[in-house]
């Protein structure tokens, strides 16, 4: 804290150098007492008592800084400031000037207060015309600034001088006793505040470990009566001492309570667990995920077990608790599943015998007819050759048969128009939008005619568009469905292997949402795949739709824009618009010249075909590889008239065999042989610029009719 001083420094500012002169005299020499010489050599000199002494000891002294005018003014207050040697009080004259017309006195005020809000500062004038009340206003605070009129008396002044010195004195001792006061409440309160800090810090522990244990309890009882497993507690001898509402129905008691003194043991046996619970218990360990059926006359349950025993102090049972989980719905889904899967294989594995039969059957079948030819009329040879090939038919057709079994799902396609089936399925699906989600339909096209199974198409509609308006349900938007032909300019075009895009019809269900995040979007046809929330969606929807499409030898496509929406594209074939051309073989069909080559896998099947085409008068080219057989067509491709080629092959299948013959020479016949009609479409194969295609077993009747069909002309 500050000492009391009586030493005070004093600014005065006046541009009248007797003014600052007086201003001095007055504060540091006049006095009241008797000068010092007067005591010396007066006729009544005396010494001072020594309370004279003490008195004069603690008189103010006054240290006088004098400046001319308003800048030399300001700088010895900054001086002053910086040296930490501040003035107690400040003498300004107002006008600082000999017009009396400026205020620059005033001004040199407000800037003292400014740079120190502590100064006693006395403002001095023989004549102004502004008001006091105006001084108070620039110079705050108003109890900081006195006036005084000149000319003035020296003891007022002194005595001015003196009671603001000693104002000063006190308010800095007061400031200094405050700060100290408020640093040392500080520090009580610190102290104070740490102290409640940790009884608090104390009082949340304790309150956390109560709601812990209270939350603990609750989770428990909620675990315990969750009715997703029946759970029960009982004593060592087997009485129910609590269980929850599904344990009480899995052994047929109305309500919990019901059950409670029930024994565990003789409940177990009355549902028919098969092995006695005490057994299954007596195994040391804890009994978990034990699988349990429960019989009730034909009725059986499936059941996962899992039981432990509570301990004691000494170590002897004294609980035990027990899980019972209801798997009988998973069960009958994973036999569902497991029986699918056997069929999916049975499938496969009649497809794949169905496709090795076929080529055995078209040795068969190909030498019957070669040897029947050859054969003498109505001979005995010839009744036999004419069996053989009466069974070979008969088995070809029970090969149709197992093709048609191998295929996956029901084939229930037929010609059909989009445009009602649209209609109709949005009527379904209006219900069941958000209201403000808008559904708009835009018809562009009336050749809408597709093969296709209905179900199927209302089941594409009604995942795409309901997607669509639960991206939107929140926010809102609209939901646009467009039928329409399919250009070669649009943006966005099938594939070029599934044939011109003039063969498609495009249906587009696209939304104003937030679109689709790209990692997103590289898996939304991957099946189980979803963003929904557990028990909203299965994640089996979009690739549904992606199998249903490429089923029906069609594309779909995902157009996304991140932050204004997707659209989804399907492509559909339309329906064949041009049938397949017929010919009437000639009774004796004779070609003049012809080099034609043929191309299989399988040896026996091209020495067949070319023994027919040689007795016809063809030059045939026999290749088991598409690879050898495209190398010897680049090697004299203007030396054939016609190929034809198998469509399952390795390294190379007969499509894309044709593509590749196709760009050395475009105009080059070309025949595809298949076991399977669905692999192909006379519009697709007509698309990539094969001339024909022949089911096996190759019959000599249809060969020659596909050749009469393509060289007819010629």
């Amino acid at each position: 804290m500050a000492e009391r001083t009586n030493r005070f420094r004093v600014l005065t500012v006046d541009h009248d150098e007797s003014m600052r002169m007086l201003y001095r005299d007055i504060l540091c020499y006049e006095s009241e007492e008797p000068s010092a010489l007067e005591a010396l050599f007066g006729d009544d000199a005396r010494l001072p008592s020594r309370e004279e002494i003490d008195e004069d000891a603690i008189r103010p002294v006054f240290e006088v800084v004098q400046a001319m005018d308003a800048e030399s003014g300001y700088m010895a207050m900054e001086h002053s400031i910086a040296r930490g040697e501040p003035f107690s009080i400040a003498l300004v004259d107002i006008h600082l000037s000999d017009l009396g017309e400026a205020l620059l006195g005033l001004e040199l005020a407000e800037s003292l207060r400014s740079l120190d809000p502590n100064v006693e500062i006395v403002l001095l004038s023989a004549r102004h015309s502004v008001p006091l009340k105006e001084f108070n206003k620039r110079v705050q605070p108003p109890e900081k600034l006195l006036f005084v009129q000149k000319p003035f008396r020296s003891p007022e002044l002194k005595q001015i001088a003196l009671s603001l010195g000693s104002k000063w004195d006190a308010e800095n001792r007061l400031r200094d006793l405050n700060e100290t006061l408020a640093s040392k409440v500080e520090a009580r309160t610190s102290e104070l505040n740490a102290a409640n800090r940790r009884l608090r810090l104390d009082i949340a522990k304790r309150a956390a470990v109560l709601r812990e244990l209270q939350a603990s309890e609750k989770r428990y009882r909620l675990l315990f009566e969750r009715n997703i497993t029946g759970n029960f507690a009982a004593d060592p001898d087997g009485g129910i001492l609590d269980c929850n509402a599904t344990f009480a129905e899995m052994f047929d008691f109305l309500s919990p309570k019901d059950a409670l003194g029930a024994n565990i043991f003789d409940l177990w046996e009355r549902a028919g667990g098969g092995e006695p619970l005490r057994d299954l218990l007596s195994v040391p360990g804890r009994m978990s995920n034990q699988e349990v059926v429960f019989t009730r006359g034909v009725l059986r349950r499936h059941l996962l077990v899992s039981c432990d025993t509570v301990a004691g102090v000494e170590g002897d049972p004294v609980e035990l608790r027990g899980y019972l989980f209801d798997i009988s719905e998973p069960k009958r889904l994973e036999e569902q599943l497991r029986q699918s899967q056997k069929m999916e294989a049975l499938g496969t594995l009649a497809g794949g015998i169905a496709h090795d039969f076929n080529n055995i059957l078209g040795v068969i079948l190909g030498y019957a007819e070669i040897i029947e030819s050859s054969a003498e009329p109505d001979s005995g040879l010839e009744r036999r050759i004419r069996e053989i090939s009466r069974a070979g038919r008969r088995a070809r057709d029970l090969v149709t048969q197992i093709l048609n079994f191998s295929r996956q799902g029901p084939q229930e396609r037929h010609s059909m128009t989009l445009t009602p089936l649209i209609k109709e399925a949005l009527k379904l699906l209006r219900s069941s939008v958000p209201s403000n989600v808008e559904i708009i339909t835009r018809f562009e096209t009336d050749r809408d005619q597709v093969m296709a199974d209905p179900t199927q198409m209302h089941q594409i509609l009604l995942n795409l568009c309901g997607n669509a308006s639960q991206a939107m349900q929140v926010t809102g938007g609209a939901v646009t469905l467009t039928l329409a032909d399919v250009r070669p300019d649009d943006p966005v075009l099938p594939p070029g292997d599934l044939g011109k895009a003039e063969r498609f019809v495009r249906m587009t269900v696209a939304d104003t949402g937030p679109g689709i995040a790209p990692d997103v979007a590289e898996r939304v046809f991957d099946p189980f795949f979803t963003t929904k929330k557990q028990g909203e969606g299965t994640g089996m929807g979009l690739a549904m739709v992606h199998g249903i499409v490429k089923r029906h030898d069609g594309y779909v496509e995902l157009e996304n824009h991140p932050g204004s929406g997707a659209a989804f594209h399907v492509f559909l074939p339309r329906s064949s618009e041009t049938a397949r051309p017929d010919a009437d073989i000639p009774a004796d069909l004779v070609f003049r010249e012809g080099r034609i080559l043929f191309v299989d896998d399988e040896k026996p099947l091209t020495d067949i075909g070319r023994e027919m085409l040689e007795s016809f008068g063809f030059q045939v080219v026999a290749r088991t590889s598409s690879i050898e057989a495209l190398e010897a067509f680049k090697f004299r491709s203007d030396d054939f008239d016609l190929i034809i080629t198998d469509q399952s092959m390795p390294n190379m299948t007969g499509m894309e065999f044709a593509r590749e013959v196709l760009k050395i020479r475009a105009d080059i016949p070309i025949i595809l042989c298949t076991g399977f009609s669905d692999a192909v479409s006379y519009d697709r194969l007509r698309d990539i610029g094969i001339g024909d295609f022949i089911m096996k077993p190759i019959l000599k009747h249809d060969l020659m009719a596909s050749i009469s069909r393509l060289l007819s002309g010629e």
